[in-house]
């Protein structure tokens, strides 16, 4: 998805600078690798064709093109990206639609409004710190639940990372990084990363290494019926040698 923040897109913009109308052989060593697990077959001479998606509101936020094959790649950076917003509404409707239990989905409504559990008006809204201190064993439950449906979390990173809440293009690869540095990952790998990451210690709402952060706790917020969900792991893996071996 197209960034919202003004570094987001002028790293988008720096990348497609770095690749578009180059030919592959003129490329630095780190995105001759990066592009070469994009296009197996591509050659020394092969022109690089670059565009912005055209979706503005779709998961992919460059469209690679060598030769007659489109790569859509989805582009990340900062410190806890941002992978996924949507309102909460058709968030825990998606939700119900994968089995998810009531009980559970209002205990993750209760962490986003902060509301009693007993009480469906707010006489105090309880900030995000006095949730995990005093109904932690609610916020247990909802991310147990989680941790023991694995194919409800396979369903939201398809949702969240790789096509979107309208059913846009699927990305190809995701990317995060800068022009200089980063690392890439395919569909696969992301599913391998999550899935194998049960992240049992968060506090927060999560599913597996995804996180479930409010739009806006402020009731006035426009972003109040909204959500996110982040990937936090992934500015920790750039700095991660061993991980960049791999994938950088």
């Amino acid at each position: 998805m197209r960034a919202f923040s003004k570094s987001g897109s002028v790293n988008e913009t720096m990348i497609l600078d770095t690749l578009n109308n180059h030919q592959y052989k003129d490329l630095d060593e780190n995105w001759k690798r990066h592009i070469k697990r994009m296009f197996k077959t591509i050659r020394d001479e092969d022109v690089i064709k670059v565009n912005y998606h055209e979706h503005k509101d779709a998961k992919p936020d460059l469209d690679i093109y060598v030769r007659d094959r489109r790569v859509c790649l989805s582009i990340k950076s900062g410190h806890a990206p941002n992978m996924h917003h949507e309102p909460v509404k058709t968030f825990y409707d998606f939700l119900r639609a994968q089995g998810v239990p009531e009980k559970i989905i209002r205990i993750i409504s209760f962490y986003h409004y902060g509301y009693s559990l007993k009480k469906r008006v707010a006489d105090h809204i309880l900030s995000r710190e006095e949730i995990l201190e005093r109904y932690k064993k609610e916020i247990d439950m909802a991310n147990d639940y989680f941790i023991t449906h694995q194919g409800v979390v396979r369903e939201i990173i398809y949702r969240a990372i790789l096509r979107g809440r309208l059913k846009r293009d699927l990305i190809d690869y995701l990317y995060y990084g800068n022009p200089n540095k980063g690392f890439l990952l395919s569909v696969h790998d992301i599913f391998s990363l999550i899935m194998k990451d049960k992240a049992k210690e968060c506090e927060s709402i999560h599913f597996n290494s995804l996180t479930y952060v409010v739009g806006g706790r402020d009731p006035s917020s426009v972003h109040h019926h909204s959500l996110k969900i982040n990937w936090p792991i992934l500015c920790l893996w750039f700095y991660d040698e061993e991980f960049m071996k791999k994938y950088g």
